[in-house]
């Protein structure tokens, strides 16, 4: 009937409308400027959420995070870790971004650190810098000789959270931005704030070879994270790293 040939020929005309909607949207995206982000993997969630909402806003530019194999070749590198900055090949303008927080996570809470005693306890090994810092606090914990023997130690901060969750150890130590990837723990325990030993900093190294436009969202991070925790660090003087 002519009702029904209307609703077909309706129907044909939306399914063309979204199809050209879709080549448009998909040739805009293919259109955008790339910059590379590198991030620590706990934070790559972390930073995911930055560069969602960024690209919502930001039509010209689309952000891919650890898609490189080579550092050096990154537009921004985030990392608390000196280390992976140390070989650069190319010239970086370093800036503090944020702090985050060691924290203890769980199935059980307690009120002291030393109460973890008894437990088993997993972290990231002493060469990275957060199993440092969990190291270096456990080591004026009273009746450490005892804990150490307790304490397995993984490649990162990713493994720790998984062991933690898997009921492999009784307590991990990772830091607070990695949280929303626990599936079967949660905090147990958070140092004092006067405890400045206990905090990350997590560093952006900005390439100032690039010939994109890194600072773009490097802005955009540093103004949200300023509107969220109004706690960000006061920034070093901007420092140039330059290797061969």
């Amino acid at each position: 009937t002519g009702e029904n040939m209307k609703k077909w020929i309706l129907l044909i005309l939306a399914i063309i409308l979204f199809g050209v909607f879709s080549i448009v949207r998909s040739c805009q995206r293919s259109s955008r400027e790339i910059v590379n982000v590198y991030t620590d993997k706990e934070i790559e969630y972390f930073i995911g959420k930055f560069a969602k909402k960024f690209e919502r806003n930001e039509s010209k530019i689309e952000v891919r995070i650890n898609n490189l194999k080579n550092i050096s070749d990154y537009d921004i590198i985030i990392t608390d870790e000196k280390e992976s900055v140390k070989n650069l090949k190319k010239e970086f303008k370093s800036k503090d971004l944020f702090k985050d927080e060691l924290v203890v996570i769980g199935r059980r809470k307690i009120e002291n650190i030393s109460q973890v005693a008894n437990s088993t306890i997993a972290m990231p090994n002493y060469k990275t810098n957060i199993g440092k810092t969990g190291l270096d606090i456990l080591a004026k914990v009273e009746g450490f000789q005892e804990m150490a023997k307790k304490i397995q130690y993984k490649d990162d901060v990713m493994s720790a959270l998984e062991s933690v969750d898997l009921y492999e150890v009784d307590y991990a130590f990772v830091t607070s931005k990695i949280l929303p990837l626990a599936k079967n723990s949660e905090i147990c325990y958070i140092f004092p704030e006067n405890i400045g030993r206990s905090q990350i900093l997590y560093k952006a190294y900005i390439n100032l070879e690039s010939n994109k436009n890194p600072k773009r969202f490097y802005n955009f991070m540093e103004e949200e994270l300023t509107d969220k925790t109004q706690n960000k660090p006061k920034s070093e003087k901007n420092k140039v790293i330059k290797t061969n």
